[in-house]
């Protein structure tokens, strides 16, 4: 019986050797952080609590987004944009930094970005950040060929739904809703892309994320999560629409690290050599500045391009009521507010 107990107590304490889902995908987050130069060590951690934090206005928390696709598509080219991010000086005297966002609550933040869509001097958003989720998010990225909304987007695959209780290594939850546009493909048929009467057997209703807690990892002496992220039409497997996500949290300083999502569109698009056939886009989030939690912070020697490019989005963040000004003289009267509600925390 004094075995049994001194088992559970460590399997809950995370003492011994590392679970082996950690263990199992210790190949995969060593394959995808090698270019960065830092270290990765597995960690015996059997369940980790794992909560958004708010990017503190003294730091701001800025990314680099590339998208690129296989093969060239005459519709979009590959990009990179930036995006930063930084609590609002408005924001309730509770959300403090170092500290999960708690619940119940949204924290307040604005964005800046520039880059697809919005190449020349960049826009500042409204956004909301719960301890589970940020907002608005787009519930489409997962399985477009393309951007439409490239802030949106990025809300919803660089920043996975988290669960609301202790997280163990191995377990699944379910993640954001991926709808919309993305019900479509759920409607006809794989190989033609046709509907009509003899699909109506079909639901036209697609699941949300199905998200895993592959590992915890040790980095530069800070642990880390990794996350894996999975969606589908629903059609058979090879067709239609699938999409992969791998995700890395720090879960010191809760903010996503990396995020890499590959959309496998089945459905034959466009390419530059005016042919048609399925498109592989990845779309790949980076942190580049150098508050805790960031690639950098750990070991990862930036560029001084990526360090310059850091300092200018803060800069832009940190003049972000003269950017809207200049956004509302150039918008026309009656375009919309962007973001203007706030998620369900």
């Amino acid at each position: 019986m004094r075995l049994a107990i001194a088992c559970l107590v460590a399997f809950a304490a995370g003492c011994g050797e590392p679970p082996p889902s950690t263990l199992a995908s210790v190949g995969t987050i060593r394959e995808q952080l090698g270019p960065f130069g830092i270290d990765v060590e597995p960690t015996d951690d059997a369940v980790v609590p794992l909560a958004w934090q708010a990017p503190p206005r003294d730091c701001p928390h800025v990314y680099r987004i590339d998208v690129t696709y296989t093969p060239a598509q005459a519709l979009e080219a590959d990009s990179t944009s930036s995006l930063g991010l930084q609590l609002t000086a408005e924001a309730p005297l509770n959300i403090v930094d170092g500290a999960p966002i708690p619940d119940g609550q949204v924290a307040p933040l604005e964005l800046f970005y520039q880059g697809l869509r919005v190449e020349r001097r960049g826009t500042v958003r409204d956004l909301w950040l719960s301890r589970h989720f940020a907002g608005p998010a787009a519930p489409t990225p997962a399985c477009l060929p393309r951007t439409v909304d490239p802030m949106e987007d990025a809300l919803a695959l660089g920043w996975p739904r988290l669960p609301q209780h202790l997280a163990g290594i191995g377990a699944s939850w379910t993640g954001l809703r991926v709808e919309g546009k993305c019900n479509m493909s759920a409607c006809v048929d794989p190989q033609t892309g046709g509907g009509g009467p003899d699909q109506h057997h079909r639901v036209c209703v697609t699941p949300s994320w199905s998200e895993r807690l592959l590992g915890v990892y040790e980095i530069g002496s800070e642990h880390f999560a990794w996350l894996e992220s999975t969606w589908s039409d629903g059609q058979p497997e090879n067709q239609g629409i699938w999409s992969e996500r791998l995700t890395l949290i720090s879960i010191d300083h809760g903010r996503p690290t990396w995020s890499q999502t590959k959309v496998h569109h089945g459905f034959p698009q466009m390419t530059t050599d005016r042919s048609f056939a399925p498109v592989l886009r990845t779309w790949t989030m980076t942190s580049i500045d150098a508050c805790p939690g960031s690639l950098a912070a750990v070991g990862w020697q930036r560029s001084s391009d990526a360090a310059a490019e850091a300092t200018r989005v803060g800069n832009q963040l940190a003049n972000s009521e003269e950017l809207r000004r200049i956004d509302s003289q150039s918008r026309p009267a009656d375009a919309d507010n962007d973001g203007s509600t706030p998620p369900d925390p």
